[in-house]
């Protein structure tokens, strides 16, 4: 489920924000854009947010950001390193004949002579400080998912709705969709049976079991049945305080499938155009589903 959650959090030497920002997905992955200092804290941060989110891919974005007073790291001088370059500066001179003084600035510019290094160790205050951020980053972006998801369920109970009215228009034509596939067998097997065969008459009860045969068959009521079923199922999970959106997206493909047989055995004009209704309708909540965990 898309979401989205910001916080910051201030100390007297820094200022630590999180930002959490999530798109659909059908398994949950995470991405984590952390400073170096922090890459040790990854999976324990990947823990807290399994336990929220189930499923989509959400990026987090955490920046570590030092007062001007505070000091990051330290500087680390190599006096052994730049006595070599003394020595090596003063046979240079001596080799070249040249008279001259060697400078301290000469010699401190040389690579690796003085350098600073980053603080390795966080303070504990520090950790302290993370933790609650992301905790409170967490918190705005599963309140921010809960809202988004109370709208999604209003959105998707309406089209339930207007799916179940489009399945009784096509339980309503179902009678005279037998009664015309009825007539139109009785038609063709008159047609095309001769009254006789090797001299035998054909026997009307005979005829009659294989048309009932061929109207079961291009019968709708089995798929109307099984349609209603998982509508029952669909709207229960819906209603359930914990929604798992791998099994709606189960019952949204039943439905398809329940509706393009239905659609590929009518004979009715009016049944048609409820099947086609029914498909935009189910292809609306197949894409709903996928924002639900």
């Amino acid at each position: 489920m898309t979401g989205f959650g910001v916080f910051r959090s201030q100390s007297n030497e820094l200022t630590i924000e999180v930002s959490l920002r999530a798109v659909n997905g059908r398994f949950l992955e995470t991405r984590f854009h952390l400073p170096r200092i922090y890459f040790a804290f990854e999976s324990e941060l990947k823990k807290k947010l399994s336990g929220t989110a189930l499923r989509g891919t959400i990026d987090i974005y955490i920046s570590r950001k030092l007062k001007a007073t505070a000091v990051p790291g330290h500087i680390v001088i190599n006096t052994k390193l730049a006595q070599e370059y003394m020595k090596a500066f003063k046979k240079l001179s001596t080799d070249l004949k040249i008279k001259d003084t060697i400078r301290l600035d000469q010699i401190s510019k040389q690579p690796e002579v003085v350098q600073f290094e980053e603080a390795e160790a966080i303070h504990a205050n520090e950790i302290t400080l993370l933790k609650k951020t992301f905790d409170a980053a967490l918190k705005k972006f599963d309140s921010e998912r809960m809202r988004e998801g109370q709208a999604l369920k209003k959105d998707l109970q309406k089209n339930l709705k207007d799916l179940q009215r489009h399945i009784q228009k096509v339980s309503k034509l179902r009678e005279e969709a037998n009664k015309i596939l009825l007539e139109r067998f009785e038609s063709k097997v008159k047609s095309r049976l001769p009254k006789e065969v090797a001299g035998h008459a054909m026997d009307p009860q005979r005829i009659s079991q294989e048309i009932v045969i061929q109207l079961e068959k291009a019968d709708i009521n089995e798929e109307l049945t099984r349609l209603t079923e998982h509508l029952k199922n669909f709207d229960k999970l819906v209603e359930l305080s914990v929604v798992e959106g791998k099994k709606l997206d189960f019952y949204t493909q039943e439905l398809l499938r329940e509706v393009n047989t239905i659609g590929s055995k009518s004979q009715v004009a009016g049944i048609t155009e409820a099947v086609v209704e029914a498909k935009t309708l189910i292809e609306r909540v197949r894409e709903q589903v996928q924002n639900i965990e």
